[in-house]
C-alpha cells in the first residue's frame, strides 16, 4: 500500500541532495513506513536550516511552493494559489492508497479535504492543544470542526492523549500518544541514573522559541532566585536548545535582567545533539501555555532527567504526583514556577530513584508502540489485515 503524507513542514536539499528536515517528523514519518510498502511525502519547500534530519530515503518528495509570510498573509497567500495547491495535492493524493494530514495547518487542511472529496483512506492526527484556550485560532477550529465532521467510515480521526486514554474528544475519534522515541534508542541512549546533579543544577529547554511556550517566565523565575542572596551559589544555569522568532527577546531579556552569563542559546540541534544536551541536564523546564503532547518531555525522561512542566498537554498525566517524574506548575505563573525551581535546588531528593522512574515511563512509549496504535486502529476501520507489520487488503 502507498502512503501520502502531507504537511506543512519545510524541507530542503543538502549538498548530497538529500531531503532534510527538522524537529520529530522525520522520526514519525520513517515508523509510520515502516507499516506501508511505499511512501510519498507532499512537504513545503523553504531555506536550509540547522540541525537538519534526512527524510526516508525511498521517500517520493513534493516540494511545495513556501506560502508568502505568516499568520493572516499566509493565509492569504495559500488561497491567492489555492488552485496551484489543489492540483499539487491531487496528483500526490490520487496515487495513494492511504493518505496522512498531521494538523492543524493549512496545506494539512487543503489535503484531509482533497483526500475526502477523493474518497481515499484518511488518518489525520490533530497534533495542538483540543481543549480551546486563548492560543486557538479560527482555523484550529475550522479544523476540529471538519474532523468531527469526517470521523468515521474511510477517516480515521486522532487526537493527542495520554497512553491507555480511553477517552476521545469527539464521537468515532481515537487518542494517540505522541513520541520521537524509538525502540533503538533506549537500547544505546544509557544515562547514569545514579550520578549526582550538578552544583549549580543545569535546566535545559528543548522545543520552539516563540510565546505560546512560555520562555519570559522561565527567564524571570531564574532572575527570582538569582536576585535571593540566600541562593548565591545554587542560582541554576539554563541551557535553551532549539530556535524560533522569540528568540531576539528572549536574548534581550536575558541581558536586561543580568543573566545573560548563566542562560545559554543553543540554537537547533538534531536529534544526537538534542540527546547530548539533555544527557548532560538535571531538570528539563517546559513552561508552556499551551501544547498538544509535549514530545520534548519523552525525550528528557529517556536521559533519567525529570521535568518542571506546566499541566497544559497532559503534563500531570506524564510526570504524575509532584516528585514522581517532575513538577507541575500553573502556565503563565512566575511564582510558582520559581518556588519549583527554589525546591529543586535546596531541598533533599533522591535523584537516582527520580532518575529511573522517568526512565521506566517513557520506555512503553517509542514510536514503534506509536506506529502500531495507528495501524491497529485503521485496519480495524478499514477492515484490512497487518501482515508482518504492514497494511494489507484482506484479499490480494
Amino acid at each position: 500500500m502507498r502512503l501520502c503524507v502531507v504537511s506543512f513542514k519545510e524541507c530542503w536539499r543538502d549538498d548530497a541532495g538529500r531531503w532534510l528536515t527538522s524537529g520529530g517528523f522525520p522520526r514519525q514519518i520513517a515508523a509510520l513506513a515502516a507499516v506501508f510498502d511505499e511512501l510519498s511525502l507532499v512537504l513545503v519547500q523553504g531555506l536550509p536550516q540547522a540541525g537538519g534530519i534526512p527524510l526516508p530515503s525511498h521517500a517520493e518528495v513534493v516540494a511545495l511552493r513556501k506560502p508568502v509570510g505568516t499568520d493572516t498573509r499566509r493565509k492569504l497567500s495559500v488561497a491567492a494559489h489555492a488552485a496551484y495547491y489543489l492540483r499539487a495535492l491531487a496528483r500526490s493524493i490520487g496515487e495513494a492508497d492511504v493518505v496522512h494530514t498531521p494538523v492543524p495547518g493549512d496545506i494539512p487542511l487543503l489535503g484531509m479535504v482533497v483526500a475526502a472529496a477523493l474518497h481515499k483512506r484518511l488518518f489525520a492526527i490533530y497534533m495542538g492543544s483540543w481543549v480551546t484556550n486563548s492560543h486557538t485560532t479560527w482555523m484550529n477550529r475550522v479544523t476540529r470542526g471538519l474532523m468531527r465532521r469526517l470521523a468515521g467510515g474511510q477517516n480515521v480521526m486522532f487526537a493527542l492523549g495520554p497512553l491507555g486514554s480511553q477517552t476521545a474528544p469527539a464521537p468515532r475519534m481515537h487518542s494517540i500518544f505522541d513520541t520521537t522515541v524509538s525502540r533503538h534508542e533506549l537500547t544505546t541512549v544509557q544515562p547514569q541514573l545514579t550520578r549526582a546533579p550538578h552544583a549549580p543544577l543545569r535546566l535545559a529547554y528543548v522545543g520552539r522559541l516563540s510565546p505560546e511556550k512560555g520562555l519570559p517566565h522561565l527567564l524571570d523565575a531564574v532572575s527570582t532566585l538569582r536576585a535571593d542572596p540566600a541562593l548565591t551559589a545554587l542560582v541554576p544555569h539554563v541551557t535553551l536548545i532549539g530556535d524560533g522568532p522569540q528568540r531576539g527577546d528572549l536574548v534581550a531579556q536575558a541581558e536586561r535582567l543580568h543573566c545573560d552569563d548563566i542562560v545559554q542559546f543553543r540554537g537547533q540541534l538534531d536529534r544526537d545533539g538534542v540527546i547530548r544536551e539533555l544527557m548532560r541536564a538535571d531538570v528539563c523546564v517546559l513552561p508552556s501555555l499551551t501544547e498538544g503532547f509535549s514530545k520534548a518531555r519523552l525525550d528528557a525522561m529517556v536521559c533519567g532527567v525529570p521535568v518542571i512542566t506546566t499541566g497544559v498537554g497532559f503534563g500531570r498525566e506524564i510526570v504524575g504526583y509532584d516528585g514522581e517524574r517532575g513538577w507541575i506548575v500553573p502556565p503563565g505563573d512566575v511564582p510558582a514556577l520559581a518556588a519549583a525551581l527554589r525546591r529543586v535546588v535546596t531541598a533533599p531528593i533522591d535523584w537516582p530513584n527520580l532518575r529511573r522512574r522517568c526512565r521506566q515511563y517513557v520506555e512503553g512509549l517509542t514510536l514503534e508502540a506509536w506506529a502500531d496504535r495507528i495501524a491497529e486502529l485503521c485496519a480495524r476501520q478499514w477492515n484490512l489485515s497487518i501482515v508482518k507489520g504492514k497494511l494489507q487488503s484482506r484479499v490480494q
